[in-house]
């Protein structure tokens, strides 16, 4: 059995993939539940995610994205004056 250092652990905790995806653990236990999050397991208590497949789940996301729809703001205008309804 292979031991890793605590830096190098092959597997990220809820807590390390919160910080790495700017979120909470509550959202990141949701995603898990909802099946939009990489596959971990239980390892006693804590949710274990392999680094490797949450590699491939960012590049998957990331190679998936769409660019917006959404069309951009007027340079230089305040955003109430570049809504067409403001008053």
């Amino acid at each position: 059995m292979t031991i890793h250092p605590v830096d190098e652990s092959p597997h990220l905790t809820v807590p390390q993939l919160a910080k790495r995806w700017h979120t909470t653990s509550q959202a990141i236990y949701l995603l898990r539940h909802r099946g939009k999050a990489p596959r971990g397991f239980k390892s006693g208590r804590n949710v274990l995610f392999p680094l490797a497949l949450v590699e491939k789940f960012e590049a998957e996301r990331l190679a998936n994205d769409k660019p917006s729809t959404r069309m951009p703001l007027a340079a230089g205008l305040p955003v109430e004056a570049s809504t067409p309804n403001a008053a």
